[in-house]
């Protein structure tokens, strides 16, 4: 494949048509992403050009994807709040498209699940092939006290007997 690239604009009235570009660009992340898809799917010869692997995926999702795995590992856990901020970052897209786009499209795919807890919402990182995952729970904090050296209990110590000047 060639470097060579070309800008083209074009303006659009149909309703039918734009209704259609607003729904590409939600399930692509961006507008342009959207009209290079559907380009290639309609006259390019390579499938995976046309923004699709084998796992079917649209690209952004397969970026998001990899960009879970990197940051917590297959089974891994992540806030979804955080993971869409994250994501949003990652694929320069809006924050709210994030769910749309990359999200439920994840979900559809068994990518990832999304586990609703008693105070949060999560998502659990799969397989891009689908496969089950058995997640890892999450770090805790211990139910024991935290102690640390000896020197820092006893300047601790020091501290709260020490009379204060007035």
């Amino acid at each position: 494949m060639s470097e060579k690239s070309r800008v083209a604009k074009a303006t659009v009235r149909d309703e039918r048509i734009l209704q259609a570009l607003e729904e590409a660009e939600d399930e692509h992340g961006s507008l342009a992403d959207a009209v290079r898809h559907a380009i290639t799917a309609t006259y390019g010869e390579d499938t995976n050009d046309a923004g699709l692997n084998d796992t079917g995926l649209p690209v952004k999702a397969r970026e998001a994807h990899g960009k879970l795995v990197e940051l917590t590992g297959v089974g891994g856990r992540l806030e979804l709040d955080t993971a869409e901020s994250l994501l949003a970052n990652h694929l320069n897209i809006a924050k709210e498209a994030v769910r749309r786009t990359v999200i439920h499209e994840l979900k559809k795919a068994n990518a990832i699940v999304v586990h609703q807890g008693i105070h949060s919402v999560s998502v659990v990182v799969g397989r891009l092939d689908g496969e089950d995952v058995e997640p890892r729970e999450p770090p805790t904090a211990s139910a024991a006290p935290a102690t640390g050296s000896g020197e820092a209990r006893k300047r601790l110590e020091e501290l709260s007997n020490a009379e204060v000047a007035r």
